[in-house]
């Protein structure tokens, strides 16, 4: 990804990018040897006390093109939708030089995200290089950041892809071949499924030809501590079952699996941090299709432990299948959190746009960590309401519950206390709707492309592991 430079002089792109935010800064380009009217250009834009993007042709053979990002913003989230609306506009090949005084990690990770495109499916592909001039000290820092991109990226290179690429079964054979550091892997076939009644994810996934898997990774490092479960949405592709979405609604919706994707790339950045904290993380996949054999409007599905759910619409898919992985890694585990992650409710869609994710929940320390993290870094949340009240509504006259109470509203809150019911332990629970923020149909900013942007790997990682 990064190709490390020790001096300026072994630059190879031709096109130079360097980051400032004051005169003094200049000095990092005399190898340069830059002629006099482009440093007073330079000098008068920074004298003028606004960000912006300067170009210049250089000529030479070796140096060819100079990009002067000034950055002059006075908050580091208006720095980072400055720098990232900039970096993707750059050539495909850059040379980095920073000043010592630039936050060199936040700036490369900047450069790194916000140029991301998924390219698996082209013919031709277009490399992104990037050289950075660092010392070797930095060098190490950065390559530890490097390996969190990576494990960004795969959360968006797993929704990006198709649908007939990335089966529940093709998805739990990428995990199950992955080598861990401290994490072990088990894998629960349809056979495996149906045998330990698990029919609320059977239910959703029986009539495709893609049956469900679940796919559990356990990170017990010290048995003294408690145990946090995270049960990702994996459902690889979302047609509404029976209750057929409009075609409009349906193109995105081979990223109806970002929530197992968000937290298989989560519990890859925890497993490589060497954390004594314990995670049992649940990847609930499968695929919601119209057939003969799906599920319908009115059945009354039965979950791992024997509370039912009448079905009042077959495209209240995800919360099934999340609500038999919260009772199974409840009762399995004996955990004391629990979360959940799901591209769940387009109502949260609606609510907050494509730059907020919805947190809620009974957790209240780890949401008031979530919403303190959210107020300075890229990745937003917004606590939406949750209590009593919309547990209550998610009763049925027929069954325990309904899987859809039309008279609330409040969509994603609703969603959240229906999986409130399939708490094992009284655990302390937080429920995090990425609808918008993973499945991103509105234009890029900052640290996230438009399309499938790995929400969540980056702040979860971060706080989960304080």
């Amino acid at each position: 990804m990064i190709h490390y430079l020790l001096k300026s002089q072994d630059i190879s792109t031709g096109n130079i990018v360097c980051v400032l935010n004051n005169e003094n800064q200049l000095q990092v380009l005399d190898f340069l040897g830059l002629q006099d009217t482009i440093v007073k250009d330079i000098k008068k834009h920074l004298k003028k006390k606004e960000s912006i993007n300067l170009e210049y042709f250089l000529g030479g053979r070796k140096y060819s093109k100079l990009f002067i990002l000034i950055d002059l913003e006075q908050s580091s989230h208006s720095s980072v939708l400055f720098l990232g609306k900039h970096f993707p506009k750059l050539p495909d090949a850059l040379s980095l030089i920073l000043p010592e005084s630039q936050n060199i990690v936040d700036i490369v990770e900047l450069a790194l995200l916000s140029r991301y495109s998924f390219q698996n499916y082209l013919s031709k592909k277009t490399p992104k290089v990037l050289e950075l001039v660092s010392t070797i000290e930095q060098k190490k820092v950065l390559q530890n950041s490097e390996e969190k991109v990576k494990n960004i990226f795969l959360a968006r290179d797993l929704g990006e892809t198709p649908a007939h690429d990335l089966t529940p079964e093709i998805f739990a054979g990428i995990v199950k071949k992955n080598k861990f550091n401290h994490i072990k892997v088990k894998v629960l076939t349809y056979k495996d499924i149906q045998k330990k009644g698990l029919g609320l994810i059977e239910g959703v996934g029986k009539g495709s030809v893609n049956k469900p898997y679940m796919v559990i990774l356990e990170h017990i490092r010290n048995k003294k501590n408690p145990i946090t479960g995270i049960i990702g949405k994996g459902v690889t592709y979302d047609t509404g079952g029976n209750q057929i979405k409009p075609g409009d609604f349906m193109y995105d919706m081979k990223g109806d699996m970002g929530g197992a994707a968000v937290v298989y790339s989560l519990m890859k950045e925890i497993d490589r941090q060497y954390s004594d904290k314990n995670f049992v993380a649940c990847l609930m996949l499968a695929e919601n299709v119209v057939s003969s054999n799906a599920y319908k409007p009115s059945d009354i599905l039965k979950g791992y432990t024997g509370k039912t759910v009448e079905i009042i619409h077959t495209d209240a898919e995800g919360r099934l299948v999340l609500a038999d992985g919260i009772s199974y890694i409840g009762k399995n585990y004996k955990t004391q959190k629990m979360i959940s992650i799901a591209t769940l409710t387009g109502a949260c869609m609606v609510a907050l746009g494509y730059r907020y994710a919805g947190v809620m929940g009974t957790d209240e320390e780890l949401i008031s960590q979530i919403i303190e993290y959210s107020k300075t870094n890229c990745e937003k949340y917004i606590q939406l309401p949750f209590d009593d009240y919309f547990v209550e509504k998610t009763k049925s006259k027929i069954a325990d519950f309904n899987n859809l109470e039309r008279s609330v509203h409040a969509g994603s809150s609703m969603g959240a206390a229906f999986l409130y019911n399939f708490l094992e332990n009284k655990e302390s629970y937080t429920h995090i709707d990425i609808a918008g923020a993973y499945i991103n149909e509105g234009e890029a900013y900052g640290k996230m492309p438009k399309g499938m942007t790995g929400f969540g790997v980056e702040s979860l990682s971060t706080i989960l592991l304080k």
